[in-house]
């Protein structure tokens, strides 16, 4: 576990190319939807080429990595991860994502930052499903012609629905109530503050609390859509766990194939995260336990092997047993 082994073997692992994407497509199931984002970390190293310039939230400028993750609404579990150049457009690592992967029959649930109408008719074209956040400052995002449909209750919030169609696909509006009166209320202290006139708070107050999403698969309802990019929060929750539990939100490695094998390590413990998260929602467990308070209690089971080969656990607090009882394939303890 030496410093200098470890480094050898990221490095190693970062240079896989072909089984690193034959791994990724035999995680995607047939028909699929991919949750597909990007976000960025920021290193201290001068030595990694991928690194460029950018603000991280703070407002600093520093070197940061893109890195690209694909979560399966299907499994509820990330199903790939890459690393970018630090500057790389979001559009663009999508289009390097289906270059290198190839996939069939699936589809991508998209981030505001993907918007961009030639993609979504080259998906179109190739025959790709997609669902599509609209930009607030867009053509469709035009709501005279709404007419509202019967509302739906997400998360015990009322949401009313409107549909057309477009040369895109079906356009679907939301709106939420509660959303849109505080964006309307965000607008005004704009106002009170001098950074917009009265002028666009009336222009902006039009799409305040609405949601536009375009899709092409037509045979789905205004709550089915709702729902299915509402999973995004899932991917949100991936990078998430990434940066804050797994502190994987900045790096020190020395080389650019040293970061790749570490984030693949990463994904292979967010796919573990994952797991016991799927099984926490299974038993409805979320808001009595944590997938950090799993993993601390579970670490403290140990097993004791003894010089004639024979496996014995040692004594084990009742709760890591009670919360291993959840995941009976996981851990052999009878």
């Amino acid at each position: 576990m030496s410093a200098k082994h470890l480094s050898k073997i990221l490095k190693a692992t970062g240079k896989g190319v072909g089984w690193w994407h034959k791994l990724f497509q035999s995680l995607i199931n047939e028909d699929d939807l991919l949750l597909y984002d990007l976000t960025t970390i920021f290193t201290q190293s001068k030595n990694i080429k991928l690194a460029e310039k950018g603000y991280n939230p703070d407002e600093l400028y520093l070197d940061q990595i893109g890195i690209v993750l694909a979560f399966s609404k299907d499994t509820s579990l990330p199903t790939g991860i890459e690393i970018y150049w630090g500057s790389m457009k979001d559009i663009t690592t999508i289009k390097d994502f289906l270059n290198r992967l190839n996939p069939e029959n699936i589809g991508f649930i998209l981030d505001r930052g993907f918007w961009s109408e030639p993609l979504l008719q080259k998906f179109q074209n190739q025959k790709i499903s997609y669902i599509a956040p609209v930009r607030k400052n867009s053509k469709h995002m035009d709501p005279r012609w709404l007419r509202w449909k019967q509302p739906f209750t997400y998360r015990k919030r009322s949401i009313r629905w409107s549909r057309r169609n477009t040369e895109l696909g079906s356009l679907y509006f939301f709106e939420d109530p509660k959303l849109k009166g505080e964006q309307e209320s965000a607008l005004l202290r704009k106002v009170e503050n001098g950074k917009i006139s009265m002028e666009e708070y009336e222009e902006k107050k039009k799409t305040a609390g609405l949601i536009g999403l375009i899709t092409n698969l037509h045979k789905k309802d205004g709550k089915q859509v709702y729902d299915l990019y509402k999973g995004r929060q899932d991917v949100e929750l991936a990078f998430d766990a990434m940066k804050n539990t797994l502190d994987a939100d900045k790096t020190h490695l020395q080389s650019s194939e040293a970061v790749r094998g570490y984030f693949f390590v990463t994904f292979l413990a967010l796919r573990i995260y994952f797991h016991i998260l799927k099984r926490l929602r299974e038993k409805e467990l979320t808001e009595k336990i944590s997938v950090k308070e799993v993993l601390y209690e579970l670490s403290k089971i140990r097993k004791i092997i003894r010089p004639s080969g024979k496996e014995t656990f040692a004594k084990t607090p009742k709760k890591a047993r009670k919360i291993a009882q959840l995941f009976p394939k996981a851990e052999p303890m009878g």
